[in-house]
């Protein structure tokens, strides 16, 4: 900025003319936390003191950057103990440091806008940039304010989601065990529902079927062999005795050829399907297959309770921290269902938006101030000196080029002087030489090698 000079004062005692007035301007403002704030937002006071009643404009301007850097500092607190559970002392310093990030960023848009008026495209990124900043200062203070409605909208929706995953491994992953069909078992592994633990239930339904499949076969088996025993012994007796059963027997008492191969049938028979062996056989398959049906029940029970154990850690819990976006989530459930929710919502949502845009729009609606008027007059000033500088730089640039060709013209021709000079020397040389060699010739041409005429 160009410095304002004072006007001088006039001196007193001396007569003031008629129609003349004492100079207003410059009007030097009292110290104190105005200047500071002013300072804040890139205000010079020494351009200010030409334009004193735009001191009061400029303060509540630096006031409203501060209060929005104050709003950032505690929009950052909320959040990130919403993240963290670091004490506040720790919270403070990023805090402090997010809130200073917005006021230099505030103070960057009001600072740069001094003595101009931008165009409508300039001022419309200005407030897009002022609305991003003001959307992630506003989000959590406004969970802050909803947070009561929140947590319980974040508690309903955790029971909802809890019974709705208990449901599913339940139906995935049924007590007591029983195989699932082949849709249901790729359903429940494609939402990876199906859980597996150390007990083995299939298993043991597998041996106790297979058990019980043996028993069934043998017992069957053993009772159609009694059954035939039976019936030889019958026709035997029969036979014997002298009764008639149909065609099978003769009806003559006595051990005759009928009575003695039915017996030797029978002795065969129970020779053939060794049936003491075969029950003992089966009492020791239907003793393994109790034993299998308890270790069944064994497993089933310890099956259930692994289980349920394992679906417990895999429910959500409904006592868990409450993140910022779960509570961002309820609060978009909470607008979903309640229009006036919604409504009051985005009011405040709106209303904190537009405090941390106001420094921008304070400074467009308020228009060109005379402050702006003379910082425009100042850096137009400050062009035409730095334009005068140049053109100074410049000439002396030039009138030292100048200098410097006339000390090479110079030099040049002092060393081309000297350099005929020298040539001149030589010849001269040369030239007394060549007389010196003729005086020497015609001297001993007349017999006197000694003297030569001068």
């Amino acid at each position: 900025m160009t410095v304002v000079q004072p006007v001088p004062a006039v001196e007193a005692g001396a007569e003031v003319g008629a129609g003349t007035e004492r100079p207003r301007r410059p009007v030097r403002g009292p110290k104190g936390p105005g200047v500071w704030l002013r300072s804040l937002i890139g205000v010079d006071e020494s351009v200010l003191s030409m334009a004193p009643l735009d001191r009061g404009r400029y303060t509540a301007m630096a006031l409203i950057v501060v209060n929005a850097g104050i709003l950032a500092a505690l929009s950052m607190t909320v959040m990130v103990q919403k993240f963290t559970d670091a004490p506040l002392v720790a919270v403070l310093p990023v805090a402090l440091f997010w809130g200073w990030v917005i006021f230099s960023m505030d103070r960057w848009l009001i600072s740069s806008s001094h003595g101009t008026q931008s165009s409508g495209g300039v001022f419309l990124i200005r407030v897009l940039l002022a609305v991003v900043l003001g959307f992630v200062v506003a989000e959590p203070l406004l969970i802050k304010m909803f947070e009561p409605a929140i947590h319980r909208q974040v508690a309903e929706d955790r029971r909802v989601e809890r019974a709705s995953k208990l449901s599913a491994l339940t139906s995935c992953n049924p007590v007591p065990y029983r195989p699932l069909p082949a849709t249901g078992a790729k359903s429940c592994m494609d939402r990876r529902l199906l859980i597996t633990v150390g007990a083995d239930p299939a298993g043991a339904a597998s041996t106790v079927a297979s058990l019980n499949g043996q028993v069934s076969a043998l017992s069957k088996a053993i009772d159609k062999d009694r059954a035939a025993l039976q019936r030889l012994e019958r026709l035997g007796h029969a036979e014997c005795g002298g009764q008639r059963v149909g065609d099978e027997t003769t009806g003559l008492a006595g051990e005759g050829p009928n009575c003695r191969q039915i017996r030797s049938e029978r002795a065969a028979a129970l020779d053939t399907s060794r049936l003491p062996e075969r029950q003992a056989q089966l009492a020791d398959l239907q003793t393994k297959a109790r034993n299998a049906v308890e270790a069944q029940d064994r497993v089933n029970a310890r099956y259930s309770t692994e289980i349920a154990q394992e679906i417990d850690k895999q429910l959500p819990r409904p006592e868990g921290k409450i993140g910022i976006l779960e509570e961002d989530d309820a609060l978009l459930a909470l607008q979903a269902g309640n229009p006036m929710v919604l409504l009051f919502v985005w009011l405040l949502r709106i209303a904190l938006i537009t405090l941390d845009c106001l420094p921008i729009l304070t400074k467009r609606l308020s228009g060109l101030s005379a402050y702006d008027r003379q910082v425009a007059d100042h850096v137009a000033a400050d062009m035409e000196t730095h334009e005068v500088f140049l053109k100074h730089a410049k000439l002396q640039n030039t009138q030292a080029r100048i200098e410097a060709l006339r000390l090479m013209d110079e030099q040049e021709r002092d060393r081309r002087l000297s350099r005929e000079r020298h040539e001149a020397e030589a010849r001269n040389s040369e030239d007394e030489q060549m007389k010196q060699q003729i005086r020497d010739f015609a001297a001993r041409l007349k017999g006197n090698p000694g003297s030569a005429p001068e």
